[in-house]
């Protein structure tokens, strides 16, 4: 088929408007339903924040309560989720549709069992014999607990610190936390001295979501986020922020 010029210069214009569209956008900033200083925003935050700026634009995210922090985000407020787990809208009956995942995993992490005494679990099943506590922004832990039938007392605090205190006091006989998380709380203070790590019970995969607003950035941040896991960045910055 031949083309007229003009019409080539039509679909060059439109090439350059399509290839340009993505970068018209020169800040992003993220909500976050847990404090930027835990383990996830520490490594989320640096990883987003060079893949933004290798693409001109400047990242930062803003702290707020878990459920705070989704609505500002689905409504477009804000401009995407800084952390949520991969199967985050099946766990949400997909409330919160206007946030779109972005592919690459940044992370996993180890939904874990903390105590102070040696109680036998043997399977995810057996935690409902006991009283717990954990931080109410899990949505992962909320899906947990659903499908028990928990004979006791369940308490959802605002923070995992709260948690831990509330163990460390014997006020409930187990935390589910993050496994690097809760290790670094039980180093944080001597009180928490007695509680350990009793059993991981799954694994999960953590991802960044972004508002649909921002659909023409997703396959560019994606590629970059590749990239710089091909290149060895996710493992330097995961690696310098557990020695810190």
């Amino acid at each position: 088929m031949h083309l007229t010029k003009p019409l080539i210069n039509t679909i060059g214009m439109l090439a350059i408007f399509a290839s340009s569209a993505s970068f018209a956008v020169n800040s992003i900033t993220f909500a976050s339903g847990a404090p930027l200083s835990d383990y996830q925003a520490r490594i989320i935050i640096p990883i987003l924040t060079e893949a933004f700026k290798k693409n001109n634009i400047e990242f930062s995210a803003q702290q707020m309560p878990s459920l705070r922090a989704l609505q500002v985000s689905n409504s477009g407020e804000l401009d995407g989720e800084l952390h949520r787990v991969s199967n985050f809208h099946e766990i949400t009956n997909n409330q919160y549709n206007n946030l779109l995942r972005i592919d690459c995993k940044l992370l996993s992490v180890h939904l874990t069992v903390f105590a102070k005494e040696k109680f036998l679990i043997n399977n995810n099943e057996e935690i409902q014999n006991y009283s717990i506590a954990y931080y109410r922004g899990r949505k992962d832990v909320d899906q947990l607990l659903s499908q028990q039938k928990v004979h006791k007392s369940i308490y959802r605090v605002n923070t995992d610190i709260q948690a831990f205190q509330m163990l460390a006091a014997g006020r409930v006989d187990l935390v589910i936390s993050e496994s690097y998380l809760g290790n670094r709380i039980i180093d944080s203070n001597t009180k928490f001295n007695n509680i350990k790590e009793l059993k991981r019970l799954t694994k999960t995969d953590i991802y960044s979501y972004i508002n649909k607003k921002h659909h023409e950035l997703l396959p560019i941040i994606n590629k970059t986020l590749e990239q710089m896991k091909a290149q060895g960045r996710f493992k330097e910055i995961i690696d310098a922020t557990k020695f810190e």
